[in-house]
């Protein structure tokens, strides 16, 4: 096993995205050169001979149009080639993209949407990106469908789908693969939070104090040059360190340089779209008929008729008035930062930054956040200004902004259309079909339940107007996408056109759902080790693929036969028997079910492809088959691992070394080891001739922990290499002057301990009773009293209680050595989850953030239990969603 593998080992398919950074690497560097004449700092310069102005959304622009055109005849070839890998049964598809590549509006028109839901759709959306790009390895391969991407017209994001797409198009469209294996280490690399900032090689202190100087000096000279500024500015700089590759995070970008960059200008990328809403400051709601505008490389503005029209985003910040600019005023270059319009499209996340106290960040950066919320003021925390308004005065009978000098957008999931699905059912696009990946967090355990749908549908309902002449297939409720599975596989919307009044999308809904991963990580989760990281696009990938067809061999026909559909239906052609076969299969039927839908908690869908990975109760479970963890100790071959979570393992060494990191329970007692030397060096051995002959040959340690006063309690057994465990074993005390104390005696394998967060009760183990112990626990002195029973496993259940780990609320996460689990016991002893595991032999589970990494032993019985010795030793990573109690350190004096 690997220690950086993102995947499960589990996994029998090819790794469908293979690094090909080396080959990548260098498109990563070819970028359109910033166009911005002064770094982030908005400059007013001469117009053009041509002055720009407000045009009406009655029609596309004509920059639009003609870009089409080029586009257009670039997916036919795509097409072409996607069809013949696809191969619908009985029906030539390349061929009929052939004889109808001279008519466009015959053609399919292909959309995809990628919705938000921070860095947990950015990487879901990533994995559907690769699986729908042909440039990825593996993805032209049977079984996926690498070319959707090059066929397609159109790619809209919003919030975490919108960094996506900025990201791909402000990094010269470059492969998500590319992204992920960054030689540079400078983008996607999100083990340090946005509150930290990258590592540059020196102090991180250090690193993260020049982080946020830079981001403060950027946004300082946007103010001083006249500009509002809104917490927005310093979110879009913060993202920008991520997602640009460039010199603290491209000041200079825009979004109006995607249009000057080669890939674009020349058809060969589809046409990308981010998203935002318009709410003015402090207002609390935004209901389903507010104003929804996009961000395009040509133009910014709305289709809705509360604005209806579109300025040049190049000149964002010019002072428009009546539609027009005065020919006094100058035309201001440098205000569409590409971070700040990508900040724009999640500045949900502004109400991250507002919670400092209820946020882990660093404190330099809680100060930092701080003064910037002081100094910005309330009318300016969680919107994004784009002031001077550039449609103050234009339509006046209908905008709602019209007679304001600022415009103030926000994230454009606030209206619960958290799928940037507007811009693609705009009548004057023609869009046939809308691949719709939604990574939100509708649901208690952060999965989707097709609320966006939902809410894109309604709007085009809404008695106001608002829908201006846009259709959207008629979706279920809530209860209904939950019920009926609907959120768990891909679905069609929309099949059958004759059920609406207009032209109307078929929409291929894919919901996050856990393939390998259990990828419904929280919106607000500001880190990810590269293995997260990598294990939710992968996921990502297994999502859109149907893994690869693995779940469903004719997944891919029924894509093609998703993207036919409309264009076969303007020709006139018969559809083929096989797309029937998909459509009866995957279109939603009408039905609905909308009685109250029982919690949502996924299996791995790796249970149907190679065998059950891990299953669930009630808590969110991840179980993929990694060697991971900060340190592992393998008692029975005598050998201390230490891993970076992050970079694989670095070391391993052997129990008898020598030097200072780490306070161990060895053979003889306790001892401390130095990983860089691998040096063991004894400071306190527990046994003496007092305790008669031989008694240290036979013993050895076996688990202990650190109490909250810094003394190390560690418990002692029979070494199963000398013999059977008796009744000889002693939990010892060690305390921070070195000092031994015996604290219990005549245990037999003493295992897990630990104390409450009040420091008040200490639990025990001494597995063989199948008992937890409780006693009550004095800090000052170190003295335990009153031993009780805390929980019993029942004597007709397999397996004994082994270590366990505490979170945050209080729980135990317990390890049943030879029943294949861990419990979650409540505080008061109770039962109240189970993660089970393919090997019987658990033995101790850890935290490390919201992960618990769960460690087995061999499989004792191998022909008794064949089937538990594939993973035994093998360790386990699940994400629980919720953090472990903090772990003390022994304080020698």
């Amino acid at each position: 096993m690997a220690g950086d593998e993102a995947t499960s080992s589990i996994i029998p398919r090819a790794p469908a995205i293979v690094s090909n950074a080396a080959a990548e690497f260098n498109r990563l560097q070819i970028r359109a050169a910033p166009n911005a004449p002064n770094d982030y700092t908005p400059v007013p310069l001469d117009c053009p001979a041509d002055r720009p102005s407000i045009r009406s959304a009655g029609e596309l622009s004509a920059a639009e149009t003609s870009w089409l055109d080029t586009r257009r005849n670039k997916t036919v070839d795509a097409m072409r080639d996607l069809f013949q890998r696809i191969a619908i049964p009985a029906f030539d598809a390349s061929a009929y993209i052939t004889d109808h590549a001279n008519n466009q509006s015959a053609l399919p028109n292909i959309a995809i949407a990628a919705s938000g839901g921070g860095w947990r759709a950015l990487l879901n959306g990533a994995g559907a990106i690769a699986a729908f790009d042909s440039r990825e390895e593996s993805s032209t391969s049977p079984g996926h469908i690498g070319g959707l991407l090059q066929s397609s017209t159109y790619l809209a994001g919003l919030s975490g789908g919108g960094w996506l797409v900025g990201s791909l198009f402000n990094n010269n469209f470059t492969t998500v693969s590319a992204l992920l294996n960054d030689p540079s280490n400078t983008v996607w690399r999100f083990e340090n939070s946005i509150f930290q900032g990258p590592d540059r090689g020196s102090i991180q202190l250090v690193d993260s104090a020049r982080y946020f100087d830079t981001i403060s000096d950027q946004v300082s000279s946007k103010l001083a040059a006249g500009f509002n500024r809104s917490l927005t500015d310093y979110w879009g700089r913060a993202l920008s360190f991520q997602l640009i590759n460039a010199t603290d995070g491209g000041p200079g970008y825009t979004w109006s340089s995607i249009a000057l960059a080669d890939h674009f200008a020349q058809g060969d990328a589809p046409f990308p779209v981010l998203v935002a809403d318009g709410r003015a400051p402090g207002e609390s709601l935004i209901s389903g008929n507010a104003t929804v505008y996009e961000f395009n490389p040509y133009e910014f503005g709305s289709w809705d008729p509360t604005t209806f029209g579109f300025v040049p985003v190049e000149f964002l910040g010019s002072n428009f008035s009546n539609g027009v600019l005065a020919s006094s005023e100058d035309c201001v270059r440098g205000f569409d930062n590409s971070g700040f319009i990508m900040g724009t499209s999640s500045s949900l996340f502004n109400q991250f930054l507002l919670n400092l106290n209820n946020t882990d960040i660093p404190d330099f950066a809680r100060s930092f956040i701080a003064n910037v919320l002081e100094s910005i003021g309330q009318d300016n925390n969680d919107i994004a200004d784009y002031s001077p308004n550039p449609f103050y005065g234009y339509n006046n009978l209908t905008s709602r902004n019209a007679q304001s000098g600022r415009l103030t957008l926000v994230d454009g999931g606030e209206d619960l259309q958290n799928i940037p699905l507007q811009p693609l059912i705009q009548p004057n696009r023609h869009v046939d079909v809308i691949f719709a990946v939604d990574s939100s967090a509708d649901t208690s355990n952060s999965w989707p339940n097709g609320t966006a749908l939902i809410a894109t549908y309604e709007r085009t309902l809404d008695p106001s107007g608002i829908a201006n002449g846009t259709s959207f297939p008629y979706v279920p409720d809530t209860e209904s996408f939950v019920n009926l599975g609907l959120n768990r596989r891909p679905t069609f919307f929309g099949c059958n056109s004759s059920n609406t009044s207009s032209v109307t999308p078929l929409v291929v809904y894919l919901p996050n759902s856990p393939y390998v991963f259990q990828s419904n990580i929280s919106t607000f989760t500001p880190s990810y080790s590269i293995n997260t990281r990598n294990a939710i696009v992968q996921n990502g990938y297994d999502v859109v693929t149907m893994a690869n067809g693995t779940v469903d061999p004719q997944w891919p026909v029924c894509v093609g036969c998703a993207i036919l559909s409309r264009s076969l239906e303007r020709t006139e052609t018969d559809v083929p028997d096989a797309c029937s076969q998909c459509f009866q299969r995957y279109c939603w039927d009408g039905t609905t079910n909308s009685t109250d839908a029982a919690p949502y908690e996924p299996a791995l869908r790796d249970e149907e492809i190679s065998g059950a990975v891990g299953k669930r109760k009630d808590v969110t479970i991840a179980a993929v088959v990694l060697a991971l963890s900060a340190v592992l100790l393998d008692i029975v071959k005598e050998k201390l691992h230490t891993v970076d979570l992050s970079k694989g393992p670095s070391t391993t060494a052997h129990i008898e070394g020598t030097d200072d990191e780490l306070i161990v329970g060895a053979k003889l007692g306790y001892a401390i080891f130095t990983r860089s030397s691998g040096k063991l060096e004894y400071i306190r051995k527990v046994w003496d001739e007092g305790d008669g002959p031989g008694k240290a040959e036979r013993m050895r340690c076996n688990d202990g922990a650190v109490d909250a006063a810094g003394r190390f309690w560690v418990g002692t057994m029979n070494d199963p290499k000398v013999q059977a465990p008796t009744s000889e074993g002693v939990l010892f005390r060690l305390d921070p002057d070195l000092t031994l104390h015996r604290m219990i005696e005549k245990a037999s394998i003493p295992n897990g301990m630990g104390w409450t967060a009040d420091n008040k009760k200490m639990y025990f183990i001494d597995s063989p009773t199948k008992n937890i112990f409780v006693f009550d626990y004095d800090l000052a002195s170190g003295a335990i009293s009153n031993r009780q029973v805390f929980f019993h496993l029942a004597d007709d259940e397999q397996g004994v209680p082994d270590g366990f780990a505490m979170d945050s609320a209080g729980n135990l996460w317990t390890a049943i050595c030879g029943g294949g689990k861990v419990l979650k016991l409540s505080p008061e002893g109770r039962i109240v989850g189970e993660i089970t595991l393919p090997t019987r032999m658990i033995s101790c589970p850890g935290f490390a953030g919201e992960d618990l990494f769960i460690t087995s032993a061999e499989e004792e019985e191998p022909e008794k239990y064949p089937d538990s010795v594939k993973y035994g030793g093998s360790v386990f990573r699940v994400r629980i969603g919720v953090l472990g109690k903090p772990q003390h350190r022994f304080r020698k004096t």
